[in-house]
C-alpha cells in the first residue's frame, strides 16, 4: 500500500507544480499587456495564447515589429541570460482598441460625409489595413467609396476627397484682422479639396500665402500668413 500512497503524493506534487508554472506564465504575459502595449495609436488587448512555450517559470515578453494591426501575431518570449538564454515565438490572438470615427447610420456608396452622419467611439480595429480618423472634422467633405453599416469604422481606403479647385483657379481669399474680415483675389498654385491646406498667390501683391479651402471658390488665410 505504501507505494500507492507515494505514487498519489508524487502525482499531486507534479500537478501542483504544473499549475504553479501555468500561473506564472499567465501572470507574466498579463502583466506585460497591463502596462499598455501600443502600435500606431491603438492599444493591444490579449484574447488568448494559442500555444504556450514548452518551459516552466516566468517569461519576459517582447513585441515583434508590426506594420499593421493583426488579429494574430507571434510575441517574443525569453527566459534566462547569456549562454542560457532561450527564446520562443508565441502565437497569440489580440484586439487593437482605439478611438475612431464611425458611421452613425447605414451609409450608401458616394455619400458626402458631414458631421451629422459621423460619431466617435472606441472600436477594435484589428485586421484592417490603412489609417483611421479620431477627429470627425478631418473627414468632413470626403466621399465614401463603399457602403458602410452603422458603427463601422471609416478607414482611409473607404473615402476620397473630391477635388474642388484646380491649379490656376481664381479664388476669394478671406483673412480676419482685429475683428474685421478682409477679402482679396487669389490664384490657386495647386489642385485641392475641401479642408486641404494650399498655397495661393495674391493677384494684386503677387505674394504667396498658405490657406485652407473653405468651398469651391473660397480659401481662408492661415493665421500669420498674409498676402
Amino acid at each position: 500500500m505504501w507505494y500507492r500512497t507515494a505514487l498519489v503524493i508524487m502525482l499531486l506534487v507534479s500537478a501542483n507544480a504544473h499549475a504553479d508554472t501555468d500561473k506564472g506564465k499567465q501572470e507574466s504575459i498579463h502583466s506585460f499587456f497591463s502596462h499598455g502595449i501600443y502600435s500606431q495609436g491603438a492599444r493591444a488587448e490579449l484574447i488568448e495564447v494559442v500555444n504556450w512555450p514548452d518551459t516552466v517559470g516566468t517569461l519576459r515578453w517582447h513585441m515583434p515589429h508590426l506594420s499593421n494591426h493583426p488579429t494574430r501575431m507571434s510575441l517574443i518570449a525569453e527566459q534566462g541570460d547569456g549562454n542560457n538564454l532561450r527564446r520562443w515565438y508565441v502565437p497569440v490572438r489580440v484586439r487593437w482598441w482605439s478611438n475612431a470615427v464611425v458611421a452613425k447610420s447605414d451609409l450608401p456608396t458616394r455619400t458626402l460625409l458631414t458631421k451629422s452622419v459621423l460619431i466617435q467611439k472606441r472600436v477594435n480595429i484589428a485586421g484592417h489595413a490603412g489609417a483611421w480618423w479620431k477627429d470627425i472634422h478631418e473627414l468632413v467633405g470626403t466621399r465614401l467609396t463603399r457602403p458602410l453599416k452603422a458603427g463601422q469604422t471609416i478607414f482611409s481606403s473607404y473615402v476620397k476627397r473630391p477635388r474642388l479647385l484646380s491649379r490656376g483657379d481664381r479664388v476669394t481669399m478671406l483673412a480676419g484682422f482685429a475683428g474685421l474680415e478682409v477679402r482679396a483675389s487669389g490664384k490657386m498654385l495647386s489642385s485641392a479639396g475641401l479642408g486641404d491646406r494650399v498655397r495661393v498667390q495674391n493677384i494684386k501683391s503677387k505674394k504667396i500665402i498658405e490657406a485652407v479651402v473653405v468651398d469651391a471658390g473660397t480659401v481662408r488665410v492661415i493665421s500669420g500668413a498674409r498676402g
